[in-house]
């Protein structure tokens, strides 16, 4: 688990804090509190209980995730949820680090190597995509790149020292377009129109925002933690044309 679970976590304190009023601790089952790059700046997730002040515990972190039933070596099991968009709260450095990309659209065709690729559209599909953006007439394309991950040709590489910076970037950006994941809880946060495209693993129905274009063609979430056909076939069903439609209906 990674950002995107963090940027939901920080939803779920925002929930609480509009409710109660309360600034939120986060804490794992054992009652450690936990930390995450994506809450610096959030005034109401603490690193402390404050003195003499009521406070709200959310317990979420590895093992206590909301939208997750259990797992087995073979599969993950989901339960139905519905993430809360997160905020961010960036440095002015980062501000000023992504300025430079205002008003660009910004893809990541790269998914997180978690041993399987369930989640991956694959290359071919993503260089289709951008050079129909490209003869569209649809741009600046940037893909933010973090050490040792994969670049699409054709498209502005803009190397990003942390996963804020490539939020920073996000949030100047005038769409996205990714797969479920960290930046996708990213757009949800800062507010950037996205396109989503989702295989079998997985629905927007569990971990997805009704604010983005969610494209999926696939039957119940399978979970697998093993390269699936299903999610393969699936996203094989996905065409860089109905990535592309949706696209230009968000930039309208």
């Amino acid at each position: 688990m990674g950002a995107g679970d963090w940027l939901m976590a920080s939803g779920e304190a925002r929930k609480i804090h509009k409710q109660t009023g309360h600034g939120v601790i986060i804490v794992n089952a054992m009652g450690k509190i936990q930390k995450s790059e994506v809450f610096d700046g959030v005034p109401y997730i603490l690193s402390k209980p404050p003195a003499g002040k009521p406070y709200s515990k959310l317990r979420n972190a590895p093992g206590l995730r909301p939208y997750i039933v259990g797992k087995t070596a073979e599969r993950w099991t989901w339960k139905p949820y519905k993430p809360v968009p997160a905020e961010v709260f960036f440095t002015p450095e980062e501000l000023a680090f992504a300025e430079p990309f205002r008003g660009a659209i910004m893809v990541e065709p790269n998914v997180k190597a978690i041993g399987h690729s369930n989640k991956d559209w694959g290359w071919i599909n993503w260089s289709q995509l951008t050079s129909a953006m490209r003869l569209a007439g649809i741009g600046p394309i940037i893909q933010c790149l973090g050490p040792g991950q994969r670049g699409l040709n054709h498209v502005v590489a803009v190397g990003t020292p942390t996963f804020r910076h490539a939020l920073a970037v996000l949030s100047v950006a005038k769409a996205f377009i990714g797969t479920e994941g960290g930046l996708m809880h990213g757009a949800a946060a800062v507010g950037t129109p996205a396109v989503i495209l989702w295989s079998e693993f997985i629905s927007p129905d569990i971990t997805g925002y009704a604010m983005h274009r969610n494209i999926r063609h696939a039957g119940k979430p399978c979970g697998m933690r093993t390269n699936c056909r299903g999610c393969r076939e699936s996203m094989a069903k996905i065409l860089p044309a109905e990535v592309l439609a949706n696209l230009k209906e968000i930039l309208k």
